[in-house]
């Protein structure tokens, strides 16, 4: 059965797209794990960086996208799951010089419109919006783990905000990876969805819950080392479990994000960065590991 990691945050430009990627290459090179990534982010970020452009342009021309998905199993009209994907992508080779397995649905431009749609579909057998949406939830839901059977990790890019997919992403992760920048906007922002993902009512409610008992980890994007960026993490470490992993601001980092044609090593693709990408992987699939033994 796959392991579920969802990437996500109530802010936008925090990194989320960008660490999923690098958790993506980690878990394939260096796990040698069979991946899967879901772009459920209507920016579509993820999918450009492991398909490229014109990679992303014909997949939705051949109506491989996210929200094709969403619709078409909605409406009881989808073929198999495996139909969706686009599989080898990214520009990454194993220590073998192969392609490792990594698999993409594609992010849609089309993906809100698509969620509205199925509310309204919802709607015409439910008038009460609270049973509509949970119903729309729980469906997006049972369609993001009808790929558990063929990978062992399913990472979830999330949306900024409270869609219905970033929703249903958040309830079916087995850990949820928090990425914030050291501003005083995303500590308000990891607040708001550590709330969401241990389904408490206050912040009084959560800290109830031990931080080794939380479903989700925080991580530090973005750091230059100053002294009020470590005043805000050291804050946001008091209320929330925290990676020991920060990821530096860097132009190694910046610049392995721009996809080619040709598959390097994922050493020569992150550069100088390596070293942080390995150590982000390596706690990240400790901690997954430790909360599926818990």
């Amino acid at each position: 059965m796959a392991e579920f990691l969802a990437v996500a945050n109530r802010k936008g430009g925090v990194g989320k797209s960008t660490i999923s990627v690098m958790l993506t290459h980690g878990f394939a090179v260096w796990g040698g794990k069979r991946v899967l990534l879901l772009d459920l982010d209507s920016q579509c970020n993820a999918s450009l960086i492991l398909q490229g452009g014109e990679g992303w342009v014909a997949a939705r021309k051949a109506h491989k996208t996210i929200a094709d998905y969403f619709l078409d199993t909605f409406d009881e009209s989808a073929g198999a799951p495996r139909d969706y994907l686009v599989h080898n992508v990214g520009d990454v080779r194993d220590a073998q010089g192969k392609r490792p397995v990594i698999s993409l649905l594609p992010g849609s431009l089309m993906l809100e419109d698509a969620q509205g749609e199925l509310y309204i579909k919802e709607a015409r057998q439910a008038k009460d919006p609270d049973i509509v949406g949970s119903r729309v939830r729980g469906r997006l839901e049972r369609m993001i783990r009808r790929f558990e059977g063929n990978y062992d990790v399913v990472i979830l890019d999330c949306a900024p905000g409270l869609s219905f997919a970033a929703l249903a992403a958040l309830k079916t992760a087995d850990l949820v990876l928090v990425p914030f920048r050291p501003d005083y906007v995303s500590q308000l922002a990891v607040d708001r969805v550590a709330l969401l993902i241990e389904s408490r009512r206050t912040g009084a409610d959560l800290a109830e819950l031990p931080l080794d008992a939380r479903r989700y980890a925080c991580v530090a994007n973005a750091m230059r080392g100053t002294g009020r960026e470590q005043n805000i993490f050291d804050e946001i470490a008091l209320d929330h479990p925290m990676l020991e992993t920060r990821l530096p601001q860097s132009s190694a980092i910046a610049d392995a994000f721009d996809f080619r044609d040709d598959p390097r090593s994922i050493e020569d693709k992150y550069g100088d960065a390596t070293g942080d990408v390995r150590r982000l992987y390596e706690e990240v699939a400790s901690r997954l590991t430790l909360r599926l033994a818990a």
